[in-house]
């Protein structure tokens, strides 16, 4: 379990606790390769903006996925990183 905040992004969360996380474009929506699975409490995460939603497309946004560097947690989420390089 990590500890999150609403001023932090999950990406920022994330490596901050050392987990490694693909973020090729540094954290400004503009990769995607941040895009993290959202396994259970999605209502607890920050809305989705333009520039996710145009990242995440028409097919990675229902499968569940959100941008990392994009989402904030306002309550208890569970996700699920891709290891780096996939």
């Amino acid at each position: 379990m990590l500890e999150a905040s609403s001023a932090v992004s999950l990406l920022n969360a994330l490596l901050g606790a050392g987990i490694r996380i693909r973020h090729d474009c540094g954290g400004k929506a503009i990769c995607g390769t941040c895009a993290v699975r959202v396994l259970s409490g999605g209502s607890g995460l920050s809305p989705v903006g333009p520039r996710e939603s145009e990242r995440l497309a028409a097919t990675l946004r229902p499968a569940g996925y959100r941008l990392a560097c994009q989402s904030h947690a306002t309550r208890e989420v569970t996700i699920e990183v891709a290891e780096e390089g996939a």
